[in-house]
């Protein structure tokens, strides 16, 4: 009897022992997608800005820029290097300036925001409220951002948690500035009427200077375009005019370091008139 119950009582314990570490583990992977999930969600809503830099396009033209003048055009390899070089700089240039337009686009329709959210907080609406009336009437971008906030506080979101993921969405002072505004103002209380005044006027102070910046730098990018236009313009010029002769100058190797190496300072004029036209407000 005991030669049949041994067996059969240690295979059970087997099975069980089994079974229990079966079912851990289908706990420990379904633990394990569930944090993925949520981990993917977070990564999702902290890495999408509403604007990004796309310094990457830029470098794929001017590779292929590269390629075109060493195989198609049969360029020698330090003009075409260096033209290459001169592209990419202008296309990540033209890219800072795009961000840097949808920047000052969103900031001065965060100062109408504002406005309207002292409007309607002084008339005695709350906060959700307020935010949902400006997200009525708020342009684009902004009123992505807007709209964002409200169906979060409606679904019952912690309010300082979305408006520290507004600061996250929009990574510039004026919003970080804004959303620690209502984060605080959320615990603490007080009157949001006249704290919220006084942010729109910086911001318009802020947009006010950053103009004026803007437009005591538009002489030297010109200058820089100018200088540039005119150097390509001369060098066809010179190809018009006597073609065999240019083409000669372009392939001797005096020629060839002496055009690379005026296409290297044009690439460095270019990435030092873009350093010192952008400072910091």
């Amino acid at each position: 009897m005991n030669s049949v119950l041994f067996p059969t009582g240690l295979l059970a314990a087997a099975l069980g022992i089994g079974y229990y570490w079966y079912e851990s583990w289908r706990r420990e992977q379904v633990r394990l997608r569930l944090s993925e999930q949520e981990t993917e969600e977070e990564l999702e809503t902290a890495v999408q800005p509403f604007a990004r830099r796309h310094w990457w396009i830029a470098l794929v033209v001017a590779a292929s820029v590269v390629v075109a003048l060493i195989f198609a055009l049969q360029c020698p390899l330090p003009i075409a290097c260096c033209v290459g070089l001169v592209v990419a700089l202008l296309g990540i240039e033209t890219d800072a300036w795009i961000l840097e337009w949808r920047q000052s686009r969103i900031e001065s329709q965060l100062a109408d925001t504002i406005d309207v959210l002292v409007a309607s907080v002084g008339a005695g609406s709350s906060l959700q409220s307020a935010l949902a009336q400006a997200a009525e009437y708020a342009p684009l971008p902004i009123k992505r951002e807007l709209d964002e906030m409200v169906a979060r506080l409606r679904l019952g979101d912690s309010p300082p948690d979305v408006f520290a993921e507004l600061s996250e969405r929009v990574p510039m002072e004026t919003f970080r500035l804004f959303a620690t505004t209502l984060s605080v103002n959320w615990e603490a209380g007080g009157s949001l009427g006249e704290t919220l005044a006084a942010i729109g006027h910086t911001i318009r102070d802020r947009l006010i200077i950053a103009r004026q910046i803007r437009a005591l730098s538009v002489q030297g990018r010109l200058t820089t375009m100018v200088v540039l236009g005119v150097t390509w313009f001369m060098a066809a010029m010179m190809w018009q005019s006597d073609p065999p002769r240019f083409v000669r100058f372009l392939l001797s190797p005096t020629g060839v370091w002496l055009i690379a190496f005026a296409l290297a300072l044009q690439g460095i004029g270019i990435a030092m008139v873009s350093k010192i036209s952008r400072p910091k407000v």
